[in-house]
C-alpha cells in the first residue's frame, strides 16, 4: 500500500510512523467543524439549534425548517483571513493567510396548507453550508543545537536495504546524499557526526474546506412541534504544501551545505450524512430542540508526492547539488467520521430579541478508517488512544431594535485530544458580533468572528525536537444577504 508520511498541522500532534499512511490525523480533521453558515447564526456564536428560520440551522438542527413562515433564498460572501504565529526555538515568526469564499447558498421553499391547528405548513430547503475551513500558512525557524530531520530518515533507513527504502521518504534522503551507509543495513548523517548547530526552518501551507450540500424536509405542527430531516452530501477538498529547510549559514558543519525537502499532498472526496432533529415549543417564550447527526461515510482519495535538494560543501565533496524525486503517489481509502448529539434551547423576551444556546457532544475516538486493501487496525487504534470525547458549547443573543438587530456570541469547541496528550488543551474559543436590517420581504446581515487557539507542532518524532507553540487567530467578516417571497 502506497503511504503517506504522517505529520502535524494545525495542533495535531502525532509521532511519525510511516511516510504518506491515511492516518489518525485524517481521521480528526474531517471529523471536527466550525460551522460558518449565514451572518445571521455566525453573529449569534452559532448557536442556532433551536432558534430556526436561518439556513444554517439546515446542517445544524434540521427542525428549524419548520420554523419558516415564507419561502426565502439566502447567500453569504465571507473574507476570512488567519493570522498564525509560531515559537520555536526561540524565535517568533508571524504569518497570515486570506481567502474569500461563500459560507452559505440555499433556498427553502415553504408550503403555507392553510390551518390553524394541526400541520399547518411543510418547507423544502436546499443549498450549501460551510463547515470547515483548512486556510492556513504557519512558518517556524530557528537554531537547532540537538537534532535534524535527517536523523528521522536515518532511523526509518536503519536496518533496510537501499533499494527497500520508502520512495515517499528516507528514499529520497538516500537519493540525495543527504544520508549514506556505513554498512549494507545501516546510515548516518553528516549533521549527526559534526554536531548539529544548523539553521532549521519550515513552512507549512494549507488550504481548502469542508462543506455540505444540505437537502432538508420539516413540517410545524400546531406552532408547537417542529420536526425535521436533512440528507448531507459533504465535499471534502484539502491541500497541503511542506518546504522543510536545513542549512549551515555559519559554515560549521563540513561536507553539507544545506537540504531542502518537500512535501505536496492533496485531498478530495465526497461524505454522505442523515441528521433528524425536532423543536417543542412549550411555552410562547421557550423553545427546546434535539438533533442527531448519523456518522459521515466519506470516500477519500489521496494524490502525494515528495522531493529533495542536497547542496555540499566544494572544498569537502565533489557531490555538489543533488536532487531526486518520489513517484506520484495515489490511493483511495474510506472515513466515518462521529455521529453527533446536539441540545439546544432558546429564549425569547417578547418582541426585544431572544437568548439561546446549543450544547454538543461528539465522541472523536469513534472515527473510523477503512480501505479495500488494508484494514488500518493499528490506526484505527491510534484513534482510540490519542482522542476523546468532547463536550462543545455555543452561546448567542440578539436584540431587536426595531428593524435593526444586533447579535453576540461566544463558542468552546474543547480540546478532542486525550489527557495524555500534549495537545489536552487545544481548545477552540470564538468570539462573534453581528448586525443586521430585516423587514417581510428581505434581510441583509454582517458578523464578525475570531476563532482562537494554541496548539503544539512537532516537525518529526518529538523525542528529537523541540515542537513549536503555534498561536492561530483565524478572523471572518461575513454579510448575507436574502429574499422572501
Amino acid at each position: 500500500m502506497m503511504k503517506r508520511f504522517i505529520y502535524i498541522i494545525s495542533g495535531l500532534l502525532f509521532t511519525m510512523s510511516s511516510v504518506f499512511a491515511q492516518n489518525e490525523i485524517d481521521a480528526l480533521r474531517y471529523s471536527q467543524y466550525f460551522p460558518s453558515g449565514t451572518a445571521r447564526s455566525i453573529g449569534m456564536g452559532g448557536a442556532i439549534g433551536a432558534v430556526g428560520g436561518d439556513f444554517t440551522g439546515l446542517s445544524i438542527n434540521p427542525a428549524g425548517i419548520g420554523l419558516y413562515r415564507q419561502s426565502e433564498f439566502s447567500f453569504s460572501p465571507s473574507l476570512s483571513w488567519n493570522n498564525t504565529s509560531s515559537d520555536f526555538l526561540g524565535n517568533t515568526f508571524e504569518d497570515v493567510k486570506y481567502n474569500f469564499n461563500f459560507g452559505n447558498l440555499g433556498m427553502v421553499f415553504n408550503n403555507d396548507l392553510h390551518r390553524e391547528s394541526g400541520w399547518v405548513s411543510t418547507s423544502f430547503g436546499i443549498g450549501y453550508n460551510r463547515l470547515n475551513s483548512f486556510n492556513q500558512t504557519i512558518y517556524m525557524s530557528g537554531i537547532n543545537n540537538n537534532s535534524s530531520l535527517l536523523d528521522n530518515f536515518v532511523d526509518y533507513a536503519n536496518g533496510t536495504l537501499p533499494a527497500n527504502l520508502n520512495d515517499y521518504y528516507e528514499g529520497v534522503a538516500f537519493d540525495t546524499y543527504a544520508i549514506d551507509t556505513v554498512s549494507t543495513t545501516s546510515y548516518f548523517n553528516d549533521f549527526n557526526l559534526d554536531g548539529y548547530g544548523q539553521k532549521q526552518s519550515r513552512e507549512v501551507k494549507s488550504k481548502g474546506s469542508t462543506g455540505e450540500y444540505a437537502f432538508s424536509f420539516g413540517a410545524n405542527y400546531s406552532h408547537r412541534l417542529y420536526i425535521g430531516a436533512t440528507i448531507g452530501i459533504q465535499r471534502v477538498r484539502y491541500e497541503q504544501d511542506i518546504i522543510h529547510t536545513e542549512s549551515d549559514p555559519g559554515d560549521i558543519i563540513n561536507y553539507m551545505d544545506y537540504f531542502n525537502f518537500y512535501e505536496n499532498l492533496r485531498t478530495t472526496g465526497v461524505g454522505y450524512t442523515f441528521k433528524i432533529g425536532a423543536i417543542a415549543r412549550p411555552f410562547d417564550f421557550l423553545r427546546v430542540g434535539a438533533a442527531f447527526h448519523l456518522p459521515t461515510f466519506y470516500n477519500l482519495k489521496d494524490e502525494y508526492s515528495t522531493s529533495m535538494e542536497a547542496n555540499f560543501d566544494a572544498e569537502d565533496s565533489n557531490l555538489g547539488f543533488q536532487e531526486a524525486f518520489s513517484p506520484l503517489g495515489e490511493y483511495k481509502y474510506q472515513l466515518r467520521s462521529p455521529s453527533r448529539l446536539i441540545l439546544s434551547a432558546t429564549g425569547t423576551i417578547g418582541k426585544m430579541g431572544m437568548i439561546s444556546a446549543d450544547y454538543e457532544f461528539v465522541d472523536y475516538t469513534k472515527a473510523n478508517l477503512d480501505a479495500n486493501d488494508y484494514r488500518f487496525e493499528d490506526e484505527n487504534a491510534a484513534i482510540d488512544a490519542i482522542y476523546r470525547a468532547a463536550h462543545n458549547l455555543r452561546l448567542g443573543g440578539e436584540l431587536r431594535l426595531g428593524l435593526a438587530y444586533l447579535r453576540a456570541g461566544y463558542a468552546f469547541y474543547a480540546s478532542p485530544f486525550a489527557t495524555s496528550e500534549p495537545n489536552v488543551d487545544a481548545d477552540n474559543q470564538i468570539l462573534t458580533a453581528g448586525f443586521g436590517f430585516r423587514n417581510k420581504d428581505y434581510f441583509v446581515d454582517f458578523s464578525f468572528s475570531n476563532n482562537s487557539s494554541q496548539t503544539r507542532y512537532y516537525m518529526y518524532v518529538p523525542q528529537m525536537t523541540d515542537g513549536s507553540l503555534n498561536t492561530s487567530d483565524a478572523n471572518s467578516i461575513q454579510m448575507t444577504m436574502g429574499f422572501r417571497f
